[in-house]
């Protein structure tokens, strides 16, 4: 079974902790992993997630402690812990920790957006492609 850099399969899923890992493989339908962001003393927007679109997949979150801010199209909130939010494909978005505290969440993604973040995080990346041919290879538009 293909894996995802830092996957837990199946097998290992109930002794191991998924933080900056990834539960599912190529062949599931989903990916899920837990991230951390440890903040800024400023709390505003910073680089990390540029603003994009998935032309085929969906994406969910789960904030599990502090809060992130997302930018849905032209909507911008604040989700704390305990807040799931899911994003319908085709909406232009990005998300941030806005202040000084870490924000631990659950990324809920599918197999193209998986493989992206995988491809993204690679010591591997060829550094021959540009990062806007690299998102549209896996059916994301940067937009920034």
């Amino acid at each position: 079974m293909p894996r995802y850099r830092g996957a837990v399969t199946p097998d290992e899923a109930h002794a191991v902790q998924l933080l900056h890992r990834t539960l599912g493989s190529k062949d599931t339908d989903f990916a899920i992993s837990e991230n951390q962001d440890d903040g800024s003393p400023t709390g505003l927007r910073r680089g990390g997630v540029p603003l994009h679109s998935h032309r085929s997949e969906d994406e969910g979150w789960y904030v599990l402690s502090g809060k992130l801010r997302f930018l849905f199209g032209a909507r911008e909130f604040e989700a704390p812990a305990g807040t799931a939010v899911l994003l319908p494909r085709g909406t232009p978005h990005t998300f941030w920790n806005p202040g000084p505290e870490p924000a631990r969440y659950l990324l809920i993604v599918r197999p193209k957006t998986a493989a992206l973040l995988q491809a993204l995080h690679s010591p591997d990346r060829p550094q021959s492609i540009s990062r806007r041919d690299l998102y549209a290879s896996f059916d994301v538009d940067l937009l920034e």
